[in-house]
């Protein structure tokens, strides 16, 4: 079976979700542009194009700005003046990051898509970052453009990434780490064979319920409001996105 930490994260949240995403393949017609995710994915590519300069000197704030303006997303914002907002917000996230982390280090891989065998399951995948650290060993990094700080499901997406990485490129990664440019904070954990082994049985646990379950019944969530969906769901959720 092939999976993908988005896949378990929607069934994590919403059995229902999952199945209007998987088995009856209707998000595409549902998908809306939504500011975060335009906001989101301009980051994103700012930065991946941000940290394939090789020149080091290149690697200036101005450049990081321009590569924000060249791969801005013009699409789900409504008005000018919202999406001005939405801008600047990105140009505050990109600039507080700059000015906190090491924007000259030369990452081993960017934005790297994987498939790796494992018990059974096919992970895959796409890894924002992997840097060879200083000390010694590898480290895994995700961007992350929202307001939340780690979770017990966000600590699952870096042990999926990690098990990915490991059995599609041989490399064993020995520090976790997410960027939440909104809070301009950087948390990080050990992998440690304890932390791999839970996060595995998690996985599986997921995978299992997946392919037990008979009814996908809705579960509201934080995620609500949020949800391509929440205008089909039959009990009627309409929280305002």
């Amino acid at each position: 079976m092939k999976v993908s930490y988005f896949m378990l994260s929607q069934f994590s949240q919403c059995p229902l979700k999952y199945k209007y995403y998987y088995i009856d393949r209707l998000a595409e017609r549902y998908r809306k542009t939504r500011p975060y995710f335009s906001m989101g994915s301009s980051i994103h590519q700012a930065l991946e194009d941000f940290f394939r300069i090789r020149e080091k000197k290149k690697r200036t704030l101005q450049n990081l700005h321009y590569l924000l303006r060249k791969n801005w997303i013009r699409a789900g914002y409504g008005t000018r003046e919202r999406e001005r907002k939405w801008g600047l917000r990105a140009l505050e996230m990109l600039t507080n990051f700059y000015n906190t982390y090491d924007c000259h280090i030369t990452p081993i891989m960017i934005e790297r898509t994987f498939e790796a065998k494992l018990d059974g399951l096919i992970l895959t995948g796409r890894i924002d970052r992997v840097d060879k650290l200083r000390g010694g060993g590898y480290e895994v990094i995700d961007y992350k453009t929202g307001k939340g700080l780690l979770t017990q499901e966000e600590n699952l997406q870096l042990i999926f990434y990690s098990l990915g990485l490991k059995y599609a490129y041989g490399i064993e990664p020995r520090i976790l780490t997410f960027y939440f440019l909104q809070k301009n904070q950087k948390v990080s954990i050990v992998r440690t064979p304890e932390l791999i082994r839970v996060g595995l049985n998690r996985i599986k646990d997921i995978v299992n319920e997946i392919k037990s379950t008979e009814e996908f019944e809705a579960r509201p969530n934080r995620y609500c409001a949020m949800c391509i969906f929440k205008g089909i769901c039959p009990y009627g959720i309409r929280a305002k996105g």
